[in-house]
């Protein structure tokens, strides 16, 4: 999602925005501030892989769902919906296209 969004709105607007999407989901998730914490001027996600890792995985689900929309309808406001269907679809593509993660949880 990164390599995808840095030449249009930088590297510096795309942690903005993924910052802005960690926020505004903090509320419904007490996790995400941690994360928050330790994510500065690029979009880091090793403190999100760490945080997701320890969750339950209905939780880790609904978690990265609300994440990702948020972003998306952030992007979305910034640059229109046209524009982000267009820069996210290849990320989406490629998200999509390998085998499926297993649930390793006990």
């Amino acid at each position: 999602m990164d390599a995808a969004l840095t030449p249009i709105i930088g590297q510096r607007g795309v942690a903005a925005l993924y910052r802005r999407s960690l926020f505004l989901c903090t509320p419904g998730c007490d996790g995400l501030t941690a994360v928050l914490e330790n994510v500065h001027s690029v979009m880091e996600l090793a403190p999100l892989e760490q945080f997701l890792a320890g969750q339950h995985s209905a939780d880790t689900f609904t978690a990265s769902v609300t994440l990702l929309t948020t972003f998306n309808e952030l992007l979305a406001t910034l640059v229109g919906p046209s524009l982000t269907e267009r820069l996210l679809r290849s990320v989406w593509e490629h998200s999509f296209s390998g085998t499926a993660p297993q649930d390793i949880s006990p």
